[in-house]
């Protein structure tokens, strides 16, 4: 047989292969082809040549779902077929058909165009904008287990749409939705008394934000997870997870947030002075704050002012065991809280300085005090019981019962209903999050 315009080939061993054979790429070439399909259709995975020779020679297992997806969106087959033995239409000695490439790159041209161009309506990623917004600031008066629903339901939205448009700037609105929206996933789980759902949701909105270089939404995740870190007692992991982040944060805002959280942890390790610079700080960077579109623009939750500087300096100076500096903040706080019109009012937040206000009256020995300021959170519903505030309310009941406070009438009184507070207050949720993990967050 004449093999003018033809050229040899090894007899290829799986029809991936046979597929590499027929497009004549070279092993780079394939690598480069695959890693740049991951990207267009947002697949956190790449393959080395190494990996691709065992590819090619059919000999080893289905490679992870990342990689089939890239496969199957690449070059049209189903990943079994790919990896199954070569296809009996396709002979050992391949023609170079010219013709027959140009159409098939035309028309792999022409579809891949078209899935690119796949788009929302503006309308709806404002739409999207607008329930994100509405839900951040619905979190100052919403129950928690009534917020959770709402968050999952934008979540789920949120991922649908990612699935829908290949447009590169529409998925860096969705992924900043899906940032802000695992972001007060994050709060609400908390709340709620799942630390590690509320760091896992942390990660990933810091995540999100990494992915489409929104350092904003990076430096709110990682106040987030110093957060949860904080009332775990993992008081140097908080630290050294802010002094990174600070470093990368936007000024103002973002930057505010963490040198505040920052604080509270330095002052459970006992460094007033570093506790004091670091509100220093934080008041710094508040006053040219303002400007931050994510924090500043959206508000409610993602918010941080002046008034949640004094309750994390109302609650720092509590940690350092400061009753006189401690009750100056949390009044301060209160004071500031009281400030705002009750719709726009951070009811947990208001009542978490109160705990604070207390807390700094039983330190000064004002057991009186320290009664009358715990009266309003006595009062609050149990399904608007946060763990936070729980926290603070039983560590007042374990500081009343110690020492001399054990018998005065005041501190019974305290205790007493220290006691029937944290009983009544709602238990863990036992709805299931359906919360994914970090490694299986959509296009990430």
């Amino acid at each position: 047989m004449s093999t003018t315009g033809r050229r040899l080939a090894p007899q290829p061993r799986s029809r991936l292969e046979q597929r590499v054979q027929g497009a004549h790429w070279t092993l780079r070439e394939f690598c480069s082809a695959f890693n740049k399909a991951a990207g267009e259709i947002g697949e956190n995975t790449q393959v080395s040549e190494r990996q691709a020779k065992r590819w090619l020679a059919g000999a080893s297992e289905l490679p992870r779902p990342q990689a089939r997806r890239v496969l199957e969106y690449w070059l049209r087959e189903p990943v079994d077929r790919l990896f199954g033995p070569p296809s009996e239409a396709s002979p050992a000695l391949i023609a170079v058909n010219t013709e027959e490439l140009l159409m098939s790159a035309g028309r792999e041209a022409a579809d891949h165009a078209l899935n690119a161009a796949t788009a929302l309506a503006s309308a709806a990623l404002e739409a999207l904008h607008a329930e994100a917004g509405r839900l951040a600031r619905a979190y100052f008066t919403k129950a928690p287990l009534e917020l959770l629903g709402e968050l999952v339901k934008l979540r789920d939205t949120v991922y649908q749409q990612l699935e829908r448009t290949h447009k590169p700037r529409q998925r860096a609105e969705l992924f900043l939705l899906a940032g802000q929206t695992c972001g007060l996933l994050s709060s609400v789980a908390f709340d709620l008394g799942h630390a590690e759902a509320a760091e896992e949701l942390a990660r990933a909105a810091y995540t999100y934000g990494d992915v489409i270089d929104h350092p904003s939404l990076c430096g709110w995740a990682r106040a987030l997870t110093m957060s949860v870190l904080l009332w775990s007692g993992r008081y140097h992991d908080v630290v050294n997870v802010a002094t990174r982040a600070i470093e990368l944060a936007p000024a103002g805002t973002p930057r505010a947030r963490l040198f505040a959280v920052k604080s509270r942890a330095l002052a459970y390790l006992g460094a007033a002075d570093e506790v004091a610079t670091n509100l220093g700080a934080c008041s710094d960077e508040l006053d040219r704050a303002g400007n931050d579109a994510l924090m500043d623009g959206v508000g409610g939750e993602l918010s941080f002012g002046h008034t949640r500087r004094a309750l994390c300096a109302g609650a720092a100076h509590v940690a350092l065991r400061d009753g006189e500096r401690a009750e100056i903040e949390a009044a301060a706080a209160v004071e500031a809280f009281t400030a705002h019109p009750v719709s726009q009012r951070w009811r947990a937040g208001e009542l978490a300085a109160q705990v604070d206000l207390s807390t700094a009256r039983v330190l000064r020995g004002d057991l009186a005090g320290a009664e009358y300021a715990l009266k309003p959170v006595l009062a609050l519903p149990a399904e608007h019981r946060t763990e936070a505030l729980t926290q603070r309310v039983t560590g007042l009941g374990r500081l009343v019962t110690a020492g001399s406070f054990r018998g005065a009438v005041e501190g019974v009184r305290i205790r007493d209903a220290v006691t029937t507070w944290a009983s009544d207050t709602l238990p863990k949720a036992t709805a299931t999050l359906e919360l994914p993990s970090a490694s299986e967050l959509p296009g990430v």
